[in-house]
């Protein structure tokens, strides 16, 4: 057993979805969550400063003795994590990418939907798993500037939100996608509208599960898994802590104790 802590990385708000889905399949762990809410977005940021960024927040986390670090986010998994893993070779590190694979099983009309930031949207690595694992399938990999910033903001149920999604859903089911994969955690907070607008002839998938039972494999691979938690969740920003805490406490949907300020620069 390791009692020690695991560690997710993130620009912002997004990579709670990934730690919420963590805690409940592992509720005898504890967390350490880092946000980069100074540089918040990536989505259109150049890759090498992604990979000087979340080195930063990987060299933080590891200060806190976490055991695993969760690179919680889609455009940094995407660009970074190669990177992360020789940098820090120590340490597992476990990565969210695009739901690919699941959209190209579970399609039956044969067209497929991806959300994602413009990064991750544009990436290689994205065109990389779309040859391997969607030969022969229709797909619509969309970039969606400005739904991560809403998310980030609280503002879920907001009507500039749903002025974004609008165009974008109906763009899916005009095409007939049957199959929606939501290729940042930031929308993962959106599901219940994007099912909403959709109805029951879309189904969403996001990496959340698939990302926390990887988690959990690693730990068991390494006899790693914690027994009890040592102490309470750790939250951590670089950017504004209050507003941080309010929106997190908002999405999580329970009290987040206190979050603090970190100067990584």
């Amino acid at each position: 057993m390791d009692g020690r802590p695991i560690g997710f990385l993130d620009s912002g708000v997004g990579g709670l979805s990934l730690l919420a889905a963590t805690r409940r399949l592992l509720p005898h762990e504890r967390y350490i969550a880092l946000a980069d809410g100074r540089y918040f977005p990536y989505g259109e940021s150049d890759p090498d400063g992604i990979c000087e960024r979340v080195e930063r927040l990987s060299a933080f986390l590891l200060d806190g003795d976490v055991k695993l670090i969760v690179a919680a986010c889609n455009t940094a998994s995407v660009h970074a994590l190669a990177h992360l893993r020789a940098s820090f070779p120590v340490i597992p590190f476990v990565g969210v990418v695009p739901v690919v694979k699941t959209l190209a099983r579970r399609t039956r009309t044969g067209t497929i939907a991806l959300l994602s930031t413009p990064a991750t949207a544009e990436s290689p690595y994205l065109a990389e798993l779309l040859r391997e694992f969607a030969p022969g399938k229709r797909v619509l990999n969309i970039p969606c500037p400005g739904l991560a910033e809403a998310v980030e903001a609280g503002e879920v149920g907001a009507e500039r939100t749903s002025s974004l999604l609008a165009p974008i859903l109906e763009h899916v089911s005009a095409a007939g996608a049957d199959v929606l994969g939501l290729g940042c955690t930031h929308y993962f907070f959106l599901r219940p509208a994007i099912k909403r607008i959709l109805g029951s002839g879309v189904q969403v998938f996001d990496a959340s599960r698939p990302v926390a039972r990887r988690v959990r494999q690693v730990l068991l691979q390494r006899d790693a898994l914690g027994s009890c938690p040592s102490g309470p969740d750790e939250f951590y920003t670089t950017g504004d802590a209050a507003r941080f805490a309010v929106v997190a406490q908002t999405l999580l949907r329970r009290p987040i104790e206190s979050v603090a300020a970190v100067d990584l620069d």
